[in-house]
């Protein structure tokens, strides 16, 4: 991960900027500010930690069940052990 500002950035087209869009945010927990963007916001690291606040419903149903399923799959290993 870097940080870096696109301003700083001159692009040859649209599409090379759109490319540097934010698909999440991280961290959201520790925030200073809101931001009501619509994306998925994350406790901690994107797809690792707990969705948050103003994420989209669906991807907070898909990470409840992927959760679920870890669980479940979890147990199913100490089962076999």
């Amino acid at each position: 991960m870097i940080l870096l500002f696109p301003t700083l950035l001159k692009f040859k087209s649209k599409e090379e900027k759109d490319r540097f869009m934010p698909t999440c945010h991280m961290f959201y927990g520790k925030r200073i500010t809101d931001i009501p963007d619509g994306l998925p916001k994350w406790t901690g690291i994107n797809g690792e930690s707990e969705l948050i606040e103003d994420s989209p419903p669906e991807l907070v149903r898909k990470r409840k069940k992927e959760i679920e399923e870890e669980e479940q799959n979890g147990k199913k290993e100490q089962k076999k052990e």
